[in-house]
């Protein structure tokens, strides 16, 4: 995360911003569309291919029966949710969204109650939520939680002075003055 914040905050990632927002406009400023564009799939590559790798780690073994849509759209739900220009927002997506599954996967399972057995949701439903959650936030929330913007120090100092001001204020006594 540290490398891609230092990547996006350099002349590079300026350069790859500029060619986002209008190629055209970039190129007419002195940007080289080509250079860009393959060292922008080369670092993508690169990061790709660490986190391939940090996978087959956990995992122990790769097997291309491991890779379903379901992960993939996991992923896509990760991005969206969070925002597209965001990283911050991306990470509190990831939470989210695995907190998530790992919630709704306890409603996979049966439960039984009085002897009879009592289906809250079938096996994949979890994925019909997520699916109606995607479709929410493309439709009403647009540009995700974060949008473009991060999550600095100071918006969550903020945040939590907010919060404590509300809770040390003292409610307005009901009625008036007799």
């Amino acid at each position: 995360m540290i490398l891609v914040a230092l990547l996006i905050h350099s002349s590079y990632g300026r350069a790859f911003k500029a060619i986002r927002e209008d190629d055209i406009a970039a190129e007419a400023m002195g940007i080289s569309l080509f250079k860009h564009k393959v060292m922008s799939f080369v670092i993508s590559g690169f990061f790709a291919g660490i986190g391939g790798g940090l996978y087959a780690s956990l995992l122990g073994t790769v097997d291309p029966k491991q890779f379903y849509f379901t992960l993939t759209y996991n992923f896509l739900l990760i991005i969206v949710l969070g925002g597209m220009g965001s990283i911050s927002g991306t990470v509190i997506a990831s939470f989210i969204v695995t907190g998530g599954l790992e919630l709704l996967r306890a409603f996979d399972e049966p439960v039984t109650f009085m002897g009879y057995e009592l289906s809250l949701f079938r096996p994949g439903f979890s994925m019909v939520i997520f699916s109606v959650l995607l479709m929410v936030i493309v439709l009403f929330y647009r540009k995700g939680l974060m949008g473009r913007t991060e999550l600095t120090w100071d918006r969550i100092f903020d945040f939590f002075a907010n919060i404590k001001q509300k809770l040390t204020q003292k409610p307005a006594k009901e009625g008036g003055a007799k």
